[in-house]
């Protein structure tokens, strides 16, 4: 029975059309979402996400009364709270063999995944990427999200090694060594303060070698700039070989999402990888994974073994639906602005005790000289003080991404999500570390 009609028997029309009308508001965006799968214009409510996913989690079959549950898996939990750290949605995700696979058990969190995957790739559309045309939300973080990709490309492809320009992170390196595949360094070079890809090394690497995938970076700290996509395109394109981007944090960067879209249209990509807590502010432990070519999700998601924890999923579509694409556009805006500030006032710390700010492209973060003063020291200070996220590196450190580099630096970040005010009291006390 409608609403409305069951509240006529009760109260009189206008009080009853005026509770409806408070229902549809609340109900209204969670039916368009249903329907469309699209990110929202406008963030949803804390009572609608709740609403939502205890309506989809309500449809699994752990929550039948009637049921009679005699599998080896029933989604018994040991109480409600345990319940409640999954959202409800305690089947997890994806069958034996397909991580996104609808599970007979689990109705409402099969349709939780296909609208998570859904708006995922609806946002990354929206916010810089136009030509990718599928995706997942893995329930893995950035790391093994690479790691999941180039075993997918070992399968299908017979790729057997990754050229990868130089980044000083362990995460990628172990997850070409999870894939099973030869890493194959390409070494980077110094243009001024700047380190970046060697791209006649990579060419030559190219021409002589098969049976490769290339992996390529675009967001990482000062002084290591993003590789040239574009031109890497274009050569796994002409050597008909896959090129996996890593976009750890460059959703949140329209200048990144720019030249990856050039990219895609240039030449050949065939995964770009982006981590849900970085770019969406959800927990640690999803990434989501877009494609120009609709296989390569099937590929990726058939590469995932058995079933995986809905909690990453859930976090990551609720973040999304929390923030919408008005909450984006404002956070992206204080990002940059934020960004501005700190370059300003780390120049005016560099300044004042004769150090000077790396002249690095950088959407994020910037780098300034500590030459002849206690790197390490400065950076286990700030750490007491409370400061969390410099990244201090000494000469010829592991870190900068090359060979001797010739100076002592500390990193300061303005990332998505990072208020003024963050950055205000870390450089203050940044200030009061060098120069005293």
């Amino acid at each position: 029975m409608d609403i409305e009609e069951r509240l006529l028997d009760v109260i009189p029309r206008n009080m009853a059309e005026r509770g409806r009308v408070t229902i549809e508001a609340l109900l209204a965006p969670l039916r368009d979402l249903l329907n469309r799968r699209c990110f929202p214009e406008r963030p949803f409510s804390d009572l609608q996400l709740e609403t939502l996913f205890r309506l989809l989690s309500s449809m699994d079959t752990d929550k039948d009364p009637e049921s009679a549950r005699v599998g080896e898996r029933e989604a018994r939990v040991a109480s409600p709270f345990v319940a409640r750290m999954a959202s409800g949605f305690n089947h997890g995700i994806g069958r034996s063999g397909h991580v996104a696979a609808p599970q007979p058990k689990a109705p409402g969190t099969s349709l939780m995944q296909q609208v998570a995957d859904q708006v995922a790739v609806d946002a990354v559309r929206k916010l810089g990427l136009s030509n990718v045309r599928n995706g997942v939300v893995l329930p893995l973080a950035t790391g093994m999200g690479i790691a999941l990709a180039l075993g997918a490309l070992r399968r299908e492809l017979g790729v057997r090694r990754v050229l990868y320009p130089r980044l000083d992170h362990v995460s990628p390196l172990r997850a070409i060594a999870l894939a099973g595949l030869e890493h194959v360094p390409i070494p980077t070079v110094l243009e001024e303060d700047s380190v970046q890809a060697d791209i006649s090394e990579l060419e030559r690497y190219a021409s002589k070698n098969e049976s490769y995938a290339v992996l390529a970076t675009t967001t990482f700290f000062p002084p290591r700039l993003s590789d040239p996509l574009k031109e890497i395109s274009r050569l796994c394109s002409d050597n008909e070989a896959p090129l996996v981007i890593n976009n750890a944090y460059g959703v949140q960067s329209e200048p990144i999402m720019a030249s990856i879209r050039s990219a895609i249209d240039a030449g050949r990509v065939d995964a770009i990888i982006q981590s849900s807590d970085k770019n969406f502010l959800s927990p640690v432990g999803a990434s989501i994974i877009v494609t120009p070519q609709p296989e390569v999700t099937e590929w990726i998601a058939e590469t995932y073994a058995g079933r995986a924890t809905a909690a990453p999923v859930v976090q990551t579509l609720a973040a999304m639906l929390a923030i919408g694409q008005e909450g984006y556009s404002k956070l992206r805006e204080e990002q940059k602005q934020n960004r501005e500030f700190l370059e300003k006032k780390m120049v005016e710390i560099a300044d004042s005790v004769k150090q000077r700010v790396l002249s690095v492209e950088n959407a994020v973060a910037c780098a300034m000289t500590l030459d002849g003063l206690p790197a390490k020291e400065i950076g286990a200070r700030l750490y007491g003080r409370r400061v969390t996220g410099p990244r201090v590196v000494e000469k010829g450190a592991f870190g900068s991404c090359i060979d001797d580099y010739p100076h002592d630096y500390l990193v300061m970040n303005a990332a998505i999500g990072a208020s003024r005010n963050d950055v205000e009291t870390a450089t203050t006390k940044l200030y009061k570390e060098v120069s005293g």
